[in-house]
């Protein structure tokens, strides 16, 4: 059980070291493609902010959580309020952030379970 846990933990932990090196080199290729960020309604680096604290709350909630079918459920969840929630003003910001949300809290949870069944205890 203890195993488990930090498993989950480290696995969870990992990836929100990765959305914040993903959402670096994405605003970084994004500004070298198609120059600077432009700003309209909801501030993006607030908005940003915010999205970043959901992830990581929502990969918390992940990792201390029980294996079961409410992990995927809540990782779909995730990335669609992500998309509701920056989709009116951002939407290419919206697209690659929901992608980028729920794909590494999938990748989180099932890396935590195949962890978890090769760790003993």
């Amino acid at each position: 059980m203890k195993m488990r846990l930090m498993a989950g933990l480290g696995a969870h932990a990992l990836g929100c070291l990765l959305f914040i090196v993903l959402s670096w080199l994405g605003f970084f290729l994004y500004t070298q493609l198609f120059g600077s960020l432009d700003s309209r309604g909801v501030a993006g680096s607030r908005a940003l902010l915010l999205v970043f604290y959901m992830y990581a709350g929502t990969n918390l909630l992940l990792a201390l959580l029980p294996p079961g079918r409410l992990k995927p459920l809540l990782c779909a969840l995730l990335g669609a309020a992500v998309l509701a929630y920056l989709l009116p003003q951002h939407p290419l910001r919206a697209i690659y952030f929901s992608v980028l949300s729920g794909g590494l809290s999938s990748l989180a949870v099932l890396a935590s379970a195949r962890l978890g069944r090769r760790l003993p205890g």
